[in-house]
């Protein structure tokens, strides 16, 4: 379980934090192989046009500011289950384009939790504050650990894996993808948000059919 937890002394202040994260998508930055990143020292994207695998077209370089490469984490993306994230990805950060990476800010609420899911990318999490359980499930074994302020853990590109707040205060983590614009795939979207029969959702996930329509019912599903 070790091998996916880094501990260290408690990141105290803001400006550690930050650090920290820069450290991070630097190495990122480094390992990118993004053509975008290749052709010139920086790409500010054109989020009129249109996206492709290797990213946005980039703005007029004599139209980029310094303010282009600030960036102050605004509205939260709200997830159901007492959670959110502030999210600093090319759409939101378009200096991001073609760096092939991105960083979100995560709060739980006491009692709040991510549930099972995975990215198609390597994701990397420093815990600030309260404390989090966090899991990596694979088919040999299950990965799990406990994050306190200055912990650091990862969760390999495709891995599923869940976050829980079992701490008594809200719970702060920072976290680095290996991406410009994430992908959240959570399990039990694809299983009770489509419309696939009730029978054979039941019947190849092992639920019986009365737990399964329940779960659909949560979830908007049909079938």
């Amino acid at each position: 379980m070790q091998h996916f937890l880094l501990s260290s002394k408690p990141i105290n202040s803001s400006e550690e934090i930050m650090n920290t994260i820069l450290i991070l998508l630097f190495c990122g930055l480094v390992a990118s192989t993004c053509h975008a990143s290749n052709m010139q020292d920086f790409c500010v994207a054109d989020l009129k046009g249109p996206d492709s695998p290797s990213g946005y077209h980039c703005l007029p370089s004599d139209t980029v500011t310094s303010q282009n490469f600030k960036h102050s984490f605004g509205e939260p993306l709200t997830v159901p289950f007492n959670a959110k994230l502030y999210a600093a990805s090319v759409k939101k950060f378009p200096v991001l384009n073609g760096l092939g990476i991105s960083a979100f800010r995560g709060e739980l609420e006491r009692d709040g939790f991510v549930p099972v899911h995975t990215h198609e990318s390597n994701e990397i999490l420093i815990m600030h504050q309260g404390q989090l359980d966090v899991g990596i499930l694979t088919p040999e074994r299950a990965y799990v650990n406990t994050l306190k302020p200055g912990d650091l853990t990862v969760f390999p590109k495709g891995l599923q894996h869940y976050l829980v707040n079992s701490g008594k205060e809200k719970a702060v983590a920072y976290i680095a993808y290996s991406s410009p614009n994430p992908r959240f795939n959570f399990v039990h979207q694809a299983l009770f948000a489509n419309n696939v029969s009730t029978k054979t959702i039941a019947q190849t996930t092992f639920l019986d059919e009365p737990q399964v329509r329940k779960l659909k019912a949560r979830f908007n599903g049909s079938g």
